[in-house]
């Protein structure tokens, strides 16, 4: 038995001492879970009483895997702060060092700590051939085993992949950069590490393709691969579109892959991916611009410049939405007809809400505003049977719709009312409560509207004895039917989308 010790809860007040050495000289370049593995592993060394005696009840005390708890201590036993040691049972016990003895009185053997991975260095060696690895380079390999967690079959996967794709000259510090991505991207076993190859060497290979058509005969760098990766896999070009857009990279004198980029970003913008989608774009460039600057001067905007905001939308008119052209400047002239503030955002919206109706061709528009107008014609003529010349508003149309398409009224019985309605105040609100009598009569034709009014007219119960006799009859059928220049049509374009 002890003769003297700390009572148990002692170390929850005490301290646990840090040398400076170990936060300028160490701590500050590592990993911040290691930091903790080395801290908590000290406050054991001050306090063995209150030691977490395994791995795992270690690991469970700092919420880390057991894996990261070893790497951690792997990783402070190459700095030369610790020793790892095992017993015959491989049961670990650490062995935490005098910092100012090691440093200074040169204890550290950096070379000692290369023995724990010995079956990987000679593997690791094997692939880089002639070229001998420095201490210094293991280190920095050992970092991706350790820091990175990335397993040891998989960092020499990724080796032998690169060296092979360059050679054995590559440097670590290329690598490292590699190792780091592999991480990131979660490639943490062969299975992973086969599939991202399988994807690299294709990419790989198109990249290659892509930079002898710009005339440049080398391997890609990483950053020209990182490139054509962003080109493949985040916007959709195929190497064929890709190709196909090369061809704009001869207005310089030195084509690049980062010329390239801005043209693929702007093809991306405008929602062209496919070879042949680019190639109708480029050919047909110059004339979409033209038509372009047409819709801008109907806006009221001269000599202004077409941007690719401008091509995308006028692109998503033409090519996606099938719209004519002539649709596009008809909606220009609604557009500024509202007396809103006229631009393409607003025609965008004008042309949306025709889509929506189907009115994508000029014949469409042309069609719809000439049944309008009939309407209109239709509606004029009503009012003038009833003796009202006034212009039509639009409750006069919502009234029209709901007696001959709601209620579904035969046009003439609809000019029966307004006969019958000539000596009234308000003639739309007579016009509309005779035809509300007759609908839910269930009446439809002129002979049992006359009929009916007779009946009422008799009874006196309408009120309407004072009403002047239809001085003709009319022959309905022949209600006369005009035919109607654009220029007729034009001021109906006010609230089209809307009709």
């Amino acid at each position: 038995m002890q003769l003297c010790s700390f009572s148990e809860t002692y170390h929850m007040f005490d301290v646990t001492p840090v040398e400076n050495l170990f936060i300028q000289e160490f701590m500050l370049k590592a990993p911040g879970d290691f930091v903790k593995v080395y801290i908590y592993g000290l406050k054991q060394c001050y306090h063995s009483g209150q030691s977490e005696n395994t791995i795992e009840s270690f690991s469970r005390a700092l919420s880390l895997e057991n894996k990261v708890v070893e790497n951690a201590f792997s990783y402070w036993e190459r700095q030369g702060v610790l020793r790892v040691n095992r017993d015959a049972n491989q049961r670990l016990s650490i062995e935490y060092l005098n910092i100012k003895d090691m440093l200074y009185n040169c204890h550290h053997e950096p070379d000692a700590n290369l023995y724990h991975y010995k079956d990987f260095n000679q593997n690791l060696q094997a692939i880089f051939g002639k070229r001998l690895l420095t201490p210094q380079e293991y280190l920095k390999v050992y970092d991706w085993i350790e820091i990175l967690l990335l397993p040891a079959e998989v960092v020499l996967m990724m080796v032998q992949f690169y060296i092979s794709k360059k050679d054995s000259r590559l440097s670590i510090n290329y690598l490292d950069k590699v190792a780091e991505s592999w991480a990131k991207d979660g490639i943490d076993s062969l299975h992973k590490a086969e599939e991202y190859i399988s994807r690299y060497e294709s990419c790989y290979t198109e990249t290659v393709a892509v930079l002898k058509y710009l005339g440049i005969h080398r391997s890609p760098s990483r950053a020209e691969l990182d490139l054509y990766k962003k080109w493949s896999e985040l916007w959709g070009f195929e190497l064929n579109g890709i190709l196909e857009a090369c061809r704009e990279t001869t207005k310089i004198q030195s084509p690049n892959m980062g010329y390239l980029d801005k043209i693929l970003e702007s093809l991306f913008n405008l929602g062209l991916s496919s070879q042949p989608e680019i190639k109708k774009y480029l050919s047909t460039r110059e004339n979409m611009n033209d038509k372009i600057k047409e819709i801008l001067f109907h806006l009221g905007y001269k000599d202004t410049a077409p941007t690719p905001e401008h091509q995308a939308l006028y692109l998503k008119w033409v090519n996606t939405w099938e719209m004519d052209h002539e649709v596009v400047i008809m909606a220009c002239r609604q557009s500024v007809l509202k007396k809103q503030r006229s631009n393409l955002n607003q025609v965008d919206r004008i042309l949306s809400k025709w889509k929506e109706q189907g009115l994508i061709k000029t014949k469409d528009i042309k069609d719809h505003l000439k049944r309008k107008k009939m309407v209109l014609d239709e509606i004029r003529a009503v009012f003038e049977r009833a003796g009202d010349s006034r212009e039509i508003t639009p409750s006069d149309q919502k009234l029209f719709a709901k007696w001959t398409e709601e209620w579904n009224l035969p046009y003439e019985i609809v000019l029966l009312a307004a006969e019958y309605s000539t000596m009234a105040e308000n003639k739309p609100a007579f016009i509309n409560k005779v035809l509300n009598n007759w609908y839910s009569s269930g009446i439809n034709s002129v002979q049992a509207a006359k009929a009916e009014h007779e009946r009422r007219k008799l009874g006196g119960r309408d009120g309407s004895s004072s009403t002047a006799s239809i001085k003709k009859q009319v022959d309905f059928n022949k209600f006369e039917q005009h035919t109607y220049t654009d220029e007729d049509l034009e001021h109906l374009f006010e609230d089209m989308e809307n009709a």
